[in-house]
C-alpha cells in the first residue's frame, strides 16, 4: 500500500502573504483541512493555516512568506503522507491503493487497474488487456472482491460481459 497520496497540484498564489492555491483531487476538499505537512515538488512544508473553497485548497506553508514564493510552487504536486489521511470509511478504498491492481475474472487474470473515472451513479474502471483495454461500471454485482492489500480486484464473469466496453 502506498505510503504517500497525490492530493493535487499548486495553481497560483493567494494574496501577499505566501498563500498557494491548491487544486484538489478529493471529492470533499475540507478533509484536507486537519494535514499538518504537505509535501510540495519533493519539498515538505509545515501547513500554517488552510482554508477550503469548492475543489481548492488555500494553504500558508512555512517559508512561504511572499507572493513571489508561492509562484516558485505553481505547477508542482501536493503529496500528503497516508498517516496524515484519515482512513477510508469501511468498505471503501484510496483509488491509489487500487490502482495497478490485477483485475481477475472467474479465476483468469485479464489484466491491470490504469484508472478510474468518477462519475456521479458510479465509477467506471478502466483495464489494460495485453490488446486494448475495457472499461466497467464499479458496481457490486460486477465487483466481488477488492483486495487492495495483494493487489487484487475480483469480477462476476457474467456480470462482467453484460457491463464491459471493450476499446481497442
Amino acid at each position: 500500500m502506498k505510503t504517500e497520496f497525490t492530493i493535487g497540484r499548486v495553481l497560483r498564489p493567494r494574496g501577499i502573504k505566501g498563500v498557494v492555491k491548491i487544486e484538489t483531487y478529493s471529492e470533499n476538499t475540507s478533509r484536507l483541512m486537519h494535514l499538518r505537512t504537505l509535501s510540495v515538488g519533493g519539498t515538505h512544508y509545515r501547513v500554517e493555516d488552510a482554508s477550503a473553497e469548492g475543489n481548492f485548497l488555500f494553504a500558508k506553508l512555512a517559508g512561504v512568506d511572499t507572493p513571489e514564493d508561492a509562484e516558485k510552487l505553481r505547477g508542482k504536486e501536493v503529496k500528503v503522507a497516508r498517516a496524515e489521511l484519515p482512513p477510508p470509511p469501511d468498505g471503501r478504498v484510496y483509488i491509489a491503493d487500487i490502482l495497478g491492481s490485477d483485475v481477475i475474472v472467474d479465476g483468469d487474470r485479464i489484466g491491470e487497474l490504469v484508472d478510474v473515472l468518477q462519475y456521479g451513479s458510479a465509477d467506471v474502471y478502466v483495464v489494460k488487456l495485453p490488446e486494448g483495454s475495457v472499461s466497467f461500471p464499479a458496481l457490486k454485482d460486477v465487483v466481488k472482491e477488492i483486495d487492495a492489500e495483494n493487489g487484487v480486484i475480483r469480477l462476476d464473469g457474467r456480470m462482467f460481459e453484460r457491463t464491459a466496453v471493450y476499446n481497442s
